[in-house]
């Protein structure tokens, strides 16, 4: 049976599920298929992350500091979809009034 996972949107908190030592912060979703997104020439998502599926979408994330002040600054890095679990979402996405006019 496989998970169905939160959707992500940039400016969530995630974690990795494999070292959740590191908080990290979306910057990009839906880059394309993690066996076809490539990684500066060295091979694909899905060639660094083979336990995880190949048609994962891509996530892109940085890791920032609690004295970053621009996050644009900062590596950016992909990830499968399913490597990471969402902490702490930058929306209410619970069907809230927030935000609503």
């Amino acid at each position: 049976m496989t998970e169905t996972l939160p959707p992500l949107h940039v400016g969530d908190r995630v974690e990795d599920r494999g070292d959740n030592g590191a908080t990290m912060v979306v910057v990009g979703k839906q880059l394309g298929a993690a066996g076809a997104y490539d990684v500066d020439g060295w091979g694909t998502v899905a060639d660094y992350n083979q336990d995880y599926p190949s048609d994962d979408d891509v996530i892109e994330v940085v890791f920032p500091e609690r004295t970053t002040a621009d996050v644009d600054r900062l590596e950016r890095y992909a990830y499968p979809r399913s490597r990471l679990a969402l902490v702490e979402p930058i929306h209410d996405c619970d069907g809230g009034e927030e935000g609503e006019d």
